[in-house]
């Protein structure tokens, strides 16, 4: 019988897990279709308690304890494995805690400043934080007990994490971040998206809507998927796989990294090598981060394989041949079900698998940022 998986992505989730997972139970009982991921792309504040509270940098009028504490103390615990990225309003005591990622209560996974795990068979990066390039080159000078600045700036995404993700030679199924890649508003409906939020006319015309620094890892790393929130807003683009992002020059990062004419010497991944066209670059990590909810035997049928087609019509394990890729930016409202990705795999031989196309709903949001 065929696998799926059923992935569900949430934008910003400003501490309403309660409703989240409502949403998605109710969606589940519906369409009879076990959901077994969930992820969210920031904001997602593990608030523990009031000292979490206070070091949340957002506005007062918006500091809520909201419904994470009993996910923490036991009191509930998530009804879907579920992973996140950090955004721009989180409790920054708590992410430095979990630098690396980790479990935040059980069943949910932080992934950390940057990194990659393996879930079914699926490798997803992530990347937390936004852009901000007074900080951009420096390190993590922020310490106990987080007050002013500090409380926003433990949430500027540094260079050393594009550094990491950029040693990464095995392609990635995801990536999630909470800005979007600077540039990505070009590829999609740029004036529908103006006039949905027709006050980031200035930034697009300014080509410095989102962050260069995801821009980057788009431009190197082409995931088959890309999800990110933080603006509030339903969108989706196609990057094509042999497109350039930065046609019209770089805003943002520093020069000495704005050189994209050897890839290999910032890690990335060589569409032009003969062994990344064919698959065979691999390099092993001992210590690969793997969790699933799945047996051993469902992760390896659920394993996506390269001769597989997607809505791109191209192969999952190797985004750098999809002619085209698809970059969704799911809405954060809480009161419909996040979008589903369906990736199906077709049997009777486990080399083959079949992405299907996204499964989404349009929404509207309350903003806070």
């Amino acid at each position: 019988m065929p696998r799926t998986l059923n992935i569900a992505i949430e934008g910003c989730c400003h501490g309403m897990l309660d409703n989240i997972y409502s949403q998605l139970l109710t969606r589940q009982k519906q369409t009879k279709k076990k959901i077994d991921l969930l992820i969210i792309c920031g904001d997602f504040q593990a608030i523990r308690n009031v000292t979490d509270l206070g070091c949340m940098s957002c506005p007062d009028k918006y500091k809520q304890i909201g419904g994470f504490y009993r996910y923490y103390t036991g009191e509930r615990v998530a009804p879907v494995p579920t992973i996140f990225v950090g955004g721009n309003h989180e409790a920054g005591n708590h992410s430095r805690e979990l630098y690396y990622g980790g479990w935040v209560a059980p069943n949910i996974y932080f992934m950390g400043n940057s990194g990659v795990l393996k879930f079914g068979g699926l490798r997803i990066g992530g990347i937390s934080g936004i852009f901000k390039d007074f900080d951009y080159a420096k390190g993590y000078y922020e310490r106990p007990p987080f007050r002013g600045h500090s409380r926003s700036s433990m949430h500027h995404a540094r260079s050393y994490e594009a550094f990491k993700m950029l040693q990464i030679r095995q392609p990635l199924d995801i990536v999630v971040s909470h800005d979007w890649p600077q540039h990505i508003e070009r590829y999609g409906d740029t004036d529908g998206l103006l006039k949905k939020k027709p006050f980031f006319e200035k930034e697009v015309k300014r080509g410095d809507l989102g962050s260069p620094l995801n821009a980057l890892l788009l431009e190197r790393l082409r995931p088959a998927w890309w999800f990110s929130a933080h603006l509030h807003v339903r969108f989706t683009a196609s990057f094509g796989a042999h497109e350039s992002i930065f046609t019209q020059g770089w805003k943002g990062i520093p020069p000495y990294e704005q050189d994209l004419s050897n890839v290999e010497a910032l890690g990335g991944i060589d569409t032009n090598r003969p062994d990344a066209k064919s698959g065979t670059a691999q390099i092993g990590n001992e210590d690969e981060i793997v969790m699933s909810s799945l047996s051993d035997e469902e992760a390896d049928l659920a394993e996506p394989a390269d001769n597989a087609t997607s809505r791109a019509h191209t192969k999952p394990e190797l985004e750098i041949k999809r002619p085209r890729m698809e970059l969704n930016l799911p809405p954060p409202k809480h009161d419909i079900a996040p979008a589903l990705i369906d990736l199906t795999e077709k049997e009777p031989t486990r080399e083959t698998s079949e992405y299907t196309e996204a499964v989404t709903s349009d929404s509207k949001k309350e903003e806070h940022n």
